[in-house]
């Protein structure tokens, strides 16, 4: 009988420890196939972003060579194109720019969603002086801030046939509203209107410095025109400015803490001016304020943000020709863990933007 139970206990003692193992197996193998997944899935979703860009970039070539026919021919014709084509071409407007954007912002991800929100980022002008001449800017200086109109030139769905009228805003909790309810760049006309701080103005460069401004490195502009009192709402009458909950709901992360490591990586950065010429030897201090300030924003996806990240793996973001590590910790807090030189040398840019391989540091 005893030799029966002790068979009987083998037994089961065995096939536990087939189960087990078996379970280990499996759980493995899971592993690796989730893994192998994710990176198809990352790697498909690069390579759609990449290909929309260059898509972007051959049909705004394109779009050159057609206008610039259409203006040869009615030229030697002596006739307008709206008289041509009637009373719809007139309502059509053919913009040129007068400048382009300089930022640390080189990618959508990272740039804030309003300048204000982030008054240490730095940035300039380059005046197009074959369009504006730096006469253009003269007085401007004397101004305190100014708006900029623009072109939303890092769209990737340009090959869209069809219009949304209605988009989710990232912060409004999954309400659809309409676009132009919306300060959303994915608009009838990709035009943008952004509120900077005039810095400075330098005639040799040709150069007008701004600064808490919210546009990606490339940007197209269109116009400059200061700021006046009469554009703030209440300056006069004393009425009130009035928006929806979504939009003025405050959900800034409640801290921005750099690890000792990436303080000292950023210090060493600027010193050789990685950062330059936003950021001087001088400005660590600005640009170490300026990360915080965008970080605070929590630059993660929508379904993320505001919330503490179960992965160990840190977010990336870039700012300039550097490379931002953090992590999302309890109650808000974020820790930089890392900062590093990304490698640009060997990226392709479109717009200003770089098709560099992710995550490629030097």
């Amino acid at each position: 009988m005893r030799d029966s139970h002790t068979v009987s206990a083998a037994v089961v003692a065995s096939f536990a420890a087939v189960t087990v193992i078996g379970y280990s197996y499996h759980k493995k193998k899971l592993k690796e196939v989730t893994e192998k997944l994710t990176v198809l899935r990352d790697a498909e979703r690069k390579g759609r972003i990449k290909a929309e860009i260059n898509l972007r970039a051959s049909i705004k070539l394109e779009e050159e060579k057609r206008v610039s026919a259409s203006n040869a021919f009615y030229a030697q014709e002596g006739r307008s194109s709206s008289e041509s084509e009637g009373n719809e071409r007139d309502k059509h407007m053919l913009l040129r720019c007068v400048g382009t954007v300089v930022s640390p912002f080189t990618k959508r991800m990272g740039t804030p969603r309003q300048g204000a929100l982030a008054p240490h980022a730095r940035g300039y002008i380059q005046l197009n002086t074959s369009v504006a001449p730096m006469e253009t800017l003269s007085g401007i200086d004397l101004y305190s801030h100014a708006w900029i109109i623009f072109c939303f030139h890092a769209n990737t769905d340009c090959q869209s046939t069809s219009m949304k009228t209605k988009v989710r805003p990232p912060r409004a909790g999954g309400l659809k509203v309409g676009s132009m309810a919306t300060r959303s760049p994915h608009r009838p006309n990709n035009i943008g209107l952004s509120l900077v701080q005039i810095t400075g103005v330098d005639a040799k460069k040709k150069r007008l410095y701004i600064a808490a401004l919210d546009l990606v490195n490339g940007t197209p502009v269109y116009d400059i025109k200061p700021v006046v009192p009469w554009d703030i709402p209440g300056h006069f009458d004393g009425e009130k400015l009035e928006v929806p909950s979504w939009v003025s709901q405050d959900d800034a992360l409640s801290m921005v803490n750099f690890a000792k490591e990436a303080e000292s990586n950023l210090e060493t950065l600027i010193k050789y001016k990685k950062l330059a010429p936003l950021y001087s030897p001088n400005d660590f201090d600005d640009a170490k304020e300026a990360i915080k300030e965008i970080l605070a924003q929590d630059p993660r996806a929508a379904k993320k943000r505001g919330k503490k990240d179960g992965s160990s793996d840190p977010y990336k973001v870039s700012f300039g020709s550097t490379q931002l590590e953090f992590i999302v910790e309890e109650k808000g807090k974020v820790e930089v863990v890392g900062i590093a030189e990304m490698e640009l040398n060997d990226a392709t840019f479109v717009d200003g933007i770089p098709l560099s391989k992710e995550g490629t540091m030097s």
